[in-house]
């Protein structure tokens, strides 16, 4: 993304030693004032923040908070872009008057970021497990932009593709695929047919009482942004294999992912400036 960003002319300074080659239009810093300070767009991770407000995510050994000092640095007309914003960042972002933008909210990154992330959790399920996806029974929890991706390609596979939501244009938008859509008053009745259960939703969901109803070899891919929605203590107590897979695109497709923000970025100072 950064190489991407200085080749379209943006003036990027970055968090991060100096390499022993800069490149044209980046330099780099190791003190966060220097980078901040009077920039006209601020770019976090997509990885967001632990609950105490560090990055989880950066390119140097030090821990950045975002914190009130930390926007204390922004100019009147500073934009702040991150992945995922959590409730008491954006409290203080308001409190503030911080303009900001949630990446992962933007329909043209989250549908394109869909597809690394559901190979990267396909890839997980291949490594995770000694039995093939094809002939496999998965269920995926939640038919958002993820799940949707996700489940169809499940499907191209060969496997028993089942999916379960709420969301009633998603169950149609699921058969009209063909994808085998349950409901949450059935799940139960289903579980212990899975071999691999991909969860999306940010919420509590695959609880001790589920995961008690899985076979021991099943699998777990948790792709809800932290701490994802499966009792993980539960899962190791009871032996079933549990991954909690955050910031995939980023992982198994960089480029592919740096192209998406390098495409995005651009348009939002255009619309926010």
């Amino acid at each position: 993304m950064i190489s991407l960003l200085a080749s379209k002319g943006f003036n990027l300074r970055v968090l991060k030693k100096s390499p022993e080659k800069e490149e044209p239009w980046i330099t780099y810093f190791d003190e966060i004032e220097q980078v901040v300070k009077c920039a006209d767009m601020v770019i976090a991770p997509m990885s967001g923040t632990d609950e105490e407000g560090y990055l989880k995510a950066t390119f140097i050994d030090k821990k950045v908070r975002l914190d009130e000092d930390f926007f204390n640095l922004f100019s009147r007309d500073t934009l702040f872009v991150i992945g995922i914003a959590r409730p008491f960042l954006k409290r203080m972002m308001e409190t503030k008057g911080i303009k900001y933008v949630e990446l992962a909210h933007l329909d043209e990154v989250a549908i394109l970021n869909a597809i690394p992330t559901a190979e990267g959790a396909i890839k997980i399920a291949i490594e995770e497990t000694d039995y093939t996806i094809f002939g496999s029974k998965t269920l995926v929890l939640g038919l958002g932009k993820v799940g949707l991706t996700l489940a169809w390609r499940l499907r191209l596979l060969g496997a028993d593709s089942y999916a379960v939501t709420r969301d009633r244009a998603a169950i149609a938008r699921g058969k009209d695929l063909g994808i085998k859509m349950i409901t949450y008053d059935k799940l139960k009745d289903y579980l212990p047919e899975m071999n691999i259960l991909f969860n999306t939703v940010p919420a509590l969901i695959l609880s001790r009482e589920y995961i008690s109803l899985l076979k021991r070899d099943a699998l777990i891919v948790d792709l809800a942004s932290s701490p994802g929605g499966t009792d993980f203590a539960a899962a190791k107590e009871l032996g079933i294999n549990a991954q909690l897979a955050l910031g995939l695109p980023g992982k198994v497709a960089p480029r592919t992912a740096g192209e998406i923000l390098a495409e995005v970025i651009p348009d939002l100072l255009k619309v926010t400036g």
